[in-house]
C-alpha cells in the first residue's frame, strides 16, 4: 500500500515569511483607519455635547425671571455656565471637562440676551461652536470668550 501523504510535507521558511510580511501589512492598514475613527468619534461627542448644551441654554433662559442668561460671564467657570441656583430655584447649566474630552478646551461667554460656547476639536486647530441664534458650525483659529459664532 501507497502513502498518499508525504510526512516531510509542512511550510517552508520563505512561506511563513510571506504570510507574517501580509498579516504585518494588513494589521497596519487597519490600526491607521482605526484612528481615524477614533478622531471623528470624539469630534462626533464635542459636537453632540455642545448641542445638548444649547437646549439646556433655552431651558436656562425661559426659567429665569425676568428671562435672560444672566449671570453674565466670559469663563466657562461662572455666570450661568457655573450658575449653582438660578433666579427660580432651578439648577444653573454646568460646563465640566468630565462632559469633554481631555483634550478638549472651552470658551465662553454669555450677556443677559446672549451667549456662546466653543470647544476644541480633536485635531486642536480648529474648533466646534454654538449659540443662542441656533449657529452650530466649526470656527477656525484661536476662539476668544465672544458671544456669538463668528
Amino acid at each position: 500500500m501507497k502513502k498518499i501523504f508525504n510526512s516531510s510535507g509542512g511550510f517552508s521558511l520563505i512561506e511563513l515569511l510571506i504570510v507574517i510580511t501580509i498579516i504585518g501589512v494588513l494589521s497596519s492598514i487597519v490600526l491607521s483607519s482605526l484612528s481615524n475613527s477614533r478622531s471623528r468619534a470624539y469630534d462626533s461627542k464635542i459636537k453632540q455635547q455642545l448641542n445638548s448644551f444649547r437646549t439646556a441654554a433655552e431651558i436656562y433662559f425661559f426659567n429665569q425671571t425676568p428671562n435672560g442668561y444672566s449671570p453674565a460671564s466670559i469663563v466657562c467657570s461662572s455666570g450661568m455656565f457655573n450658575d449653582v441656583d438660578s433666579s427660580d430655584g432651578s439648577p444653573g447649566l454646568y460646563i465640566t471637562a468630565g462632559n469633554l474630552p481631555d483634550f478638549s478646551q472651552t470658551f465662553c461667554g454669555s450677556t443677559d440676551s446672549t451667549y456662546a460656547v466653543k470647544a476644541t476639536l480633536y485635531s486642536g486647530t480648529e474648533y466646534w461652536c454654538v449659540d443662542n441664534k441656533g449657529a452650530s458650525r466649526l470656527i477656525s483659529g484661536i476662539p476668544t470668550s465672544g458671544t456669538f459664532c463668528p
